[in-house]
């Protein structure tokens, strides 16, 4: 699928869906926590694991808003192997998948981090790395030895920091899911 066709949704789920929808969809492949985890006023009631980017596992949450509808789906590696080399093999897949980026962000959630981001006409992708040096978009490790973007970083804010890989998919009309990016320009073709 290419940038420009529309993309409304992630998988086989459309936004607006409602917990019900994805259960019938992914049926025992999905996994429940002991109650539902909040972000904000959003919450997961259920999340789907093994899902391959980059040659490797990753777990795709289901974000349901106030109305028990689908507004996101969070893809993260949190655990195992996360490097630089994997997200750059999650993006190249995203590449293929998408087109190129149309923007870069660097001052999402994480300041010393940033994002790439596909605006589609439905859908909204964005590829982050979190827990890694500043200029984990920014660097050619074969040419900058001295600031390489896979060394991971000690802490953020006092706090040790686990390296992940978030690929975050939303409808394009939420500008309330956009993030608070100030600092974005468009991506090089």
């Amino acid at each position: 699928m290419r940038a420009d066709e529309a993309l409304s949704g992630w998988d086989k789920v459309r936004w607006g869906m409602t917990q019900s929808d994805i259960d019938r969809i992914y049926g025992r492949r999905l996994r429940r926590p002991e109650r539902p985890i909040r972000y904000h006023e959003a919450r997961v009631e259920a999340a789907l694991a093994d899902i391959r980017l980059g040659g490797r596992p990753f777990v795709a949450s289901f974000v349901l808003g106030l109305d028990g509808r689908l507004q996101q789906v969070l893809v993260e590696r949190r655990t195992g192997v996360v490097d630089g080399q994997l997200f750059a093999d999650v993006v190249n897949g995203l590449v293929g998948q998408l087109g190129p980026p149309t923007r870069q962000c660097f001052d999402a959630g994480d300041p010393r981090g940033g994002s790439l981001v596909w605006d589609g006409p439905v859908t909204t992708v964005h590829a982050q790395l979190f827990g890694y040096s500043a200029d984990a978009l920014r660097v050619n490790p074969s040419r900058e030895i001295e600031r390489p973007f896979y060394v991971p970083r000690e802490e953020y804010r006092g706090m040790p920091t686990r390296p992940r890989i978030l690929v975050r998919y939303h409808p394009t009309a939420r500008r309330d899911l956009q993030g608070g990016h100030r600092r974005c320009r468009t991506a090089p073709r």
